[in-house]
């Protein structure tokens, strides 16, 4: 009696390519099977650095004058300019080094400096007018006041006030007393913002609102114009 027929297994083309690594032997269709299709890699988008370094200063002076230098980390600042923490440190190096630039661009008051010419009204009633418009950020007091607590950033606030500030406004003064006179316009002028912006104390009644603004208006155009 004659054995039954034993069936020869058909090896498929795309086994044999597997099995013996012969895939030339496979036709075109099982090629495409067995090896990845070839993707063409998008473009790399390049990131707008200027823009960058902006979102990220605009993300830190927040940050900081919300919740002071010690509550503020690299990570937070980051997610709110939302980029990676490795990605602004490239820029700013440390987080003392992204505080002092962000002091710096947020103290970027040129009104201060202009000549007594370039102000008609002078410069008391013209800070007076900036400081109250509610349009107006003005985040360098909140900074400056939660950064005491830290030793370093007392430091970095320190030097950036006198530099970026009262050496430029002692000079548009000039003597008498100029360095003095400036001191006393910054010591009064960072009162007025925290006490009308940071600490809404500033009075509601319009008779009083006005009283509080023509008091600091001419205190400062008093000091101004000791010359």
């Amino acid at each position: 009696m004659s054995s039954p027929l034993k069936s020869t297994p058909t090896t498929s083309p795309v086994t044999l390519a597997i099995t013996t690594g012969a895939v030339r032997l496979v036709p075109q269709l099982a090629r495409r099977a067995i090896l990845p299709a070839m993707t063409t890699k998008p473009p790399v988008k390049r990131r707008n650095a200027p823009k960058t370094k902006a979102n990220i200063l605009e993300a830190a002076q927040k940050a900081f004058a919300e919740h002071g230098y010690d509550q503020t980390g690299i990570r937070d600042i980051a997610a709110l300019a939302d980029i990676s923490s490795p990605l602004l440190l490239r820029y700013f190096g440390s987080k003392a080094g992204l505080f002092e630039a962000a002091l710096i661009d947020a103290m970027r008051l040129d009104d201060l400096f202009k000549s007594n010419a370039e102000l008609p009204l002078g410069l008391g009633r013209h800070l007076a007018q900036l400081f109250v418009d509610p349009n107006l950020e003005l985040r360098p007091p909140s900074i400056i006041t939660l950064s005491t607590g830290n030793k370093e950033a007392r430091e970095i606030a320190t030097r950036v006030t006198e530099e970026y500030i009262l050496v430029p406004l002692a000079k548009r003064l000039g003597e008498p007393n100029g360095k003095a006179r400036a001191l006393e316009i910054l010591i009064l002028a960072m009162g007025f913002v925290l006490f009308t912006r940071q600490i809404p104390l500033a009075p509601k009644d319009k008779s009083d609102s006005e009283e509080l603004i023509n008091w600091f208006a001419e205190s400062i155009q008093a000091i101004v114009d000791k010359a």
